[in-house]
């Protein structure tokens, strides 16, 4: 594997400092640095990364805005001009923060929201006439495909191909859609995972503005998922792993250990690791339900929540009980990765030639710095 390779290069030179085979090795290898934009429905982020040797990805900082491009489009169903000018500074804000990166490769990359607009077409020519680098437009089955690509090159093997149990599915929940795919297990190499990705217009913007979003939600994820229903039914007695990416599953992974300190089963399975946290569905199911018990009022007050969290953070946690339920989850893992990890991760693979999972991507911890978006 060409991680083992670049592990045994670095262990050789480690201590030679003026051996040149060292020094010209080093110099084929210089640090490139590489940005994702991701135009979400209820941010724009940006992630900024380094890489270091033939296969390690450093990231260096992560931006925030919080623009909500769903909130207009999901009602109007497409991008004003107002909005898009909000759109395009935040872009030109972002890009201004990596200026100071020596040769830079970036992509600019939108999801739902942009995918909904009736103008996206033209909203993706204007940005990149002006800011010079191309918007692409992702497809839900591409976005689906990209998270699963990521998910499986970030987390270990053994948390994606070979649990115990049959199938594992993952699940990434925005502001406007929801993925779904059943990731390709280590016991069935037949599976293909175009098979089973979903990309479903329900997001937690979008939940919001329904009527009775928990009966709408049970409803539209029945009638979507009726495919999977079969590969469920083949052994009904068997569980599922399921993996949970996006926004409120990493807040959720934030609070749990705070919530779940004095009720977690002397049995329980838990495990806190640095990168992800992994716990059994019974236990997700009680903590769920205390969040689902607090008001936003209270949320903000116990657990340092910010207001645009509170509201839509009830609401995801509803849609992943139903996914749970439906997929009859037994082990859920929440890894502190999301889509724009996985852009980056995509970006470089694509300009380096070289698969994802060839590359090690090292995080930083802590909320992403933020920009604020001018009036």
């Amino acid at each position: 594997m060409l991680k083992e390779k670049c592990k045994k290069w670095e262990q050789k030179y480690e201590t030679v400092s003026d051996d040149l085979n060292f020094i010209t090795f080093f110099q084929e290898m210089s640090p490139k640095t590489f940005a994702a934009i991701e135009i979400g429905s209820n941010a724009v982020r940006m992630i900024v990364g380094e890489l270091r040797s033939s296969c390690r990805l450093c990231v260096l900082e992560r931006w925030s805005a919080h623009l909500r491009l769903g909130d207009s489009v999901f009602e109007s169903g497409e991008i004003s001009e107002q909005l898009f000018q909000q759109l395009l500074q935040t872009i030109q804000g972002l890009l201004s923060k990596v200026h100071k990166y020596s040769d830079l490769k970036l992509s600019i990359t939108a999801t739902s929201a942009m995918r909904s607009a009736k103008n996206n077409a033209e909203t993706a020519a204007r940005i990149e006439s002006i800011v010079g680098y191309p918007l692409k437009i992702l497809s839900g089955t591409e976005e689906c495909q990209c998270l699963a690509d990521g998910v499986k090159s970030f987390l270990p093997p053994s948390m994606v191909l070979d649990y115990p149990l049959k199938q594992t599915f993952l699940a990434d929940l925005g502001g406007g859609s929801l993925e779904i795919s059943l990731l390709k297990s280590g016991k069935s190499p037949s599976c293909k995972n175009g098979d089973y990705q979903y990309s479903i217009d329900i997001g937690s913007l979008r939940l919001r503005k329904m009527v009775n979003p928990e009966n709408e939600l049970k409803s539209v994820i029945t009638e979507k998922l009726l495919q999977l229903d079969e590969v469920l039914s083949a052994n009904p007695q068997n569980r599922t792993n399921l993996i949970l990416t996006g926004g409120n599953a990493k807040t959720f992974a934030r609070l749990y250990p705070q919530v779940s300190a004095n009720l977690r089963p002397e049995n329980s399975s838990t495990v806190e690791a640095k990168n992800w946290l992994s716990m059994n569905w019974t236990e997700f199911e009680c903590t769920e339900q205390i969040f689902q018990s607090q008001s936003e009022d209270e949320q903000i007050e116990q657990w340092k929540l910010r207001p645009q969290q509170t509201e839509v953070f009830n609401s995801a946690l509803a849609v992943f009980r139903a996914i749970g339920s439906k997929l009859r989850t037994e082990q859920l893992c929440i890894p502190f990765f999301g889509l724009k990890e996985s852009l980056l991760l995509s970006l470089v693979s694509v300009v380096t030639e070289k698969p994802m999972e060839d590359f090690t991507l090292v995080l930083i911890y802590g909320p992403p710095k933020k920009y604020k978006i001018g009036a």
